[in-house]
């Protein structure tokens, strides 16, 4: 519960562990130990949470704050929720996302199988879209992580593929068999040559926002080799009796310059087609490589096929400290002054060495002076 939430596919780290003496639709666990928990806004939209009294209970507990009056949680859909991190004591709101515009994605099968916890507070309690609900995890003394009360507001959900109109393909491209909600395959052989450059083309129109190339994006994806058709990565579950990996979210600058050749400018909910020639994916195979230094794909022309099921501005990295020196700062004109002075001292100290052995005594007095003063 103490990492920071971002726009991406999520896991909330909390135990998965559910010893709860109740359930019902107001919460889990103990909810009377939660009825003084207040959540309030500012002007600004900024969460402020009012505590009658300081939270002291031994198990995780959760209570519905406000039930809104949007549609059912789907269980199989993405929430987007606002959260805050409150100090279980003073109500103090350590961290939150409610002013930034930018709600983090949970996946809700993902998150059954990391926090039952967490999923059954969610889906247990008849939640709607716009509801409010408190969660507290006591603290962990194996971690050494302090209690924390968590404060959620679902601010929306949408399906975790992409929604749109299918598009008749080209035949410029592999033939892919595509429908809403399934994992695409390739039709049947591939023939012809590969495109020398990133060529793609919509297979289910989204009408989201457009993606920008340094967006960060959360997708479905699958990946095969144009080489022999061997498929070589996914995100997609392979049958119904393995756990869905969920969709995945990374920056598009993170990854091979084809996704992003290829995807800026297609919309949110849209299926892409992809094929990426090895100058914009692993590179063409370097025979003088040493082993194991070259990715496996390197040489390969990859065709991928991407859901895009929300994007967002990618978190921009956190500027370098220089260490501090214990100096001040100095102007440029004094930095001048300094180099001007040097290159004179310099000066001074060719002319003594003509002169002969050590300089004169007035020199030799001034280093003895400087050397005493030392």
């Amino acid at each position: 519960m103490h990492r920071s939430f971002r726009r991406t596919t999520v896991a909330l780290s909390v135990p998965a562990v559910l010893l709860l003496s109740s359930c019902s639709t107001e919460g889990l666990g103990d909810t009377d130990a939660l009825s003084g928990v207040e959540l309030h806004y500012t002007e600004e939209g900024a969460p402020e949470v009012i505590l009658r009294n300081p939270l002291e209970i031994e198990e995780e507990a959760s209570r519905v704050l406000d039930r809104g009056d949007g549609e059912d949680l789907d269980e199989e859909q993405i929430l987007e929720v606002s959260h805050a991190v409150v100090d279980p004591e003073t109500g103090e709101v350590q961290e939150e996302s409610f002013t930034e515009g930018n709600p983090s994605m949970v996946f809700l099968p993902q998150m059954q199988e990391q926090s039952e916890f967490i999923f059954d507070s969610l889906t247990d309690t008849d939640l709607t879209v716009g509801s409010e609900i408190a969660l507290f995890e006591p603290a962990n003394a194996e971690s050494q992580a302090p209690a924390t009360l968590l404060v959620l507001r679902v601010e929306g959900q949408s399906e975790a593929y992409a929604t749109g109109e299918a598009q008749e393909q080209s035949g410029d491209l592999p033939e892919i068999e595509s429908t809403e909600g399934e994992a695409p395959a390739l039709a049947g052989e591939i023939t012809g040559d590969a495109p020398e450059e990133t060529t793609s083309e919509v297979l289910i129109q989204g009408d989201g926002d457009e993606i920008a190339a340094d967006d960060q994006v959360v997708v479905r994806y699958s990946g095969w080799k144009y080489s022999d058709g061997e498929e070589f990565d996914s995100n997609w579950p392979t049958d119904d009796e393995e756990a869905d990996p969920g969709p995945a979210g990374f920056p598009l600058a993170n990854l091979v310059p084809g996704w992003a050749e290829a995807l800026e400018g297609k919309q949110v909910g849209s299926r892409v087609l992809m094929v990426i020639p090895p100058e914009a994916g692993y590179g063409e195979v370097d025979e003088d490589a040493e082993e194991g230094a070259q990715n496996e794909l390197a040489g390969e022309t990859l065709i991928f096929v991407v859901d895009l099921i929300a994007s967002a501005d990618a978190p921009e990295p956190a500027a370098a400290t220089a260490p501090e020196s214990g100096q001040p700062e100095l102007t440029e004109e004094e930095i001048q002054e300094m180099i001007e002075e040097m290159e004179g001292q310099q000066e001074g100290g060719a002319e003594g060495g003509d002169a002969g052995s050590g300089g004169d005594s007035e020199n030799t007095d001034e280093n003895q002076n400087e050397e005493e003063t030392e």
